[in-house]
């Protein structure tokens, strides 16, 4: 088999050796066993789009079968395939690297040598994966080399990692992440709120891992706001502005969710206010303006946007009146 190669006929191959290198694996796993099962795993063909990967799971046979039928003689490498025999080498030398790296897990329950035990790429590398060759590639990246320890430094899995964020909002103490996202909550909390809504209550506050680090839910019931019913269209805080009889609703905007005209109907839609002069505001936030103007084009009239790097201003994409709206038209 040939070996040291610097570029594969297959472009998918070349790729995947690239993330495995971006990530911090020594040389010796971006091999062409490790890539090619790798690609098994990904379910990769050439031509297919990355946002396509598969998270299924995959016993060795099936993994075998994938690389022989779509890369035949380990990618023109060599004058064979992989035979049954490589089962052990593949678990082993690729497969349990890969889990100890949390690239891979194991399907549980079953002992590693039965017959029937298969591996499926992690949420966390799939979701990583999925950006590659796209412009959050890069942001991606970041955030999963601090989440995970490098192979090249440690066997570990996952770091241990340092507390996250501390935030002392009023009487509660919010507990967040380390992750860019968490820490631009934290300046919502600290800087936006004290700009453009001092004094207003924490009603929501959410994270990847725990969706409610802090709820209030019978305050919300009070004010007839339902979204907790929807959590997959929650936003990531939730204020009261009391004094201005506001409802804020902030995303912290790491690489999707930002409040497009079908997320702001569909949110209005969950809210049935007790007062008639109630207002709700709709509030992007970013970290910097590269990125905001990244997606400015998808971020709804009659909305608001808040950059971190410049906090005392907003953008206010509407003409007629600054924050807050009506969630209930007059009659």
């Amino acid at each position: 088999m040939k070996r040291n190669i610097t570029n594969y006929d297959y472009e998918i191959l070349n790729d995947i050796r690239n993330i495995l290198k971006n990530i911090g694996m020594p040389e010796k796993y971006y091999n062409t066993r490790c890539v090619l099962v790798l690609a098994a795993c990904l379910e990769m063909l050439p031509e297919k789009k990355w946002t396509a990967i598969s998270e299924d799971y995959h016993r060795i046979h099936d993994i075998i079968i994938f690389i022989n039928t779509n890369y035949p003689n380990k990618a023109g490498l060599d004058k064979i395939g992989y035979q049954e025999n490589s089962r052990e080498t593949i678990r082993d030398d690729t497969l349990k690297i890969f889990e100890t790296n949390a690239i891979i897990e194991e399907k549980k329950g079953l002992a590693s040598n039965d017959r029937n035990n298969a591996y499926r790429v992690t949420a966390q590398f799939a979701k990583l994966v999925r950006k590659y060759k796209t412009e959050l590639w890069e942001e991606e990246l970041k955030i999963y080399l601090e989440t995970h320890e490098k192979y090249s430094d440690t066997l570990k899995q996952v770091k241990n990692l340092e507390p996250g964020y501390s935030v002392q909002y009023g009487n509660l103490n919010v507990k967040l992440g380390r992750t860019p996202h968490n820490k631009l909550q934290k300046q919502i909390l600290e800087v936006f709120v004290k700009n453009f809504a001092s004094g207003a209550l924490l009603l929501y506050i959410g994270d990847t891992t725990e969706r409610k680090l802090q709820c209030d839910e019978q305050k919300m019931a009070e004010l007839g706001i339902n979204v907790l019913s929807e959590s997959a269209k929650l936003p990531d805080i939730i204020l009261y502005d009391e004094k201005h009889k506001r409802i804020l609703f902030i995303e912290a905007y790491s690489s999707t969710g930002e409040f497009n005209i079908d997320r702001v109907n569909f949110i209005k839609k969950l809210c049935n206010p007790k007062e008639a002069d109630m207002e709700v505001a709709f509030i992007t936030a970013f970290s910097n303006t590269k990125k905001m103007l990244q997606v400015y084009s998808r971020i709804a009239w009659d909305t608001e946007i808040w950059v971190a790097e410049d906090p005392t201003h907003m953008t206010h994409k509407n003409g007629d009146k600054f924050i807050g709206r009506k969630i209930v038209s007059k009659k």
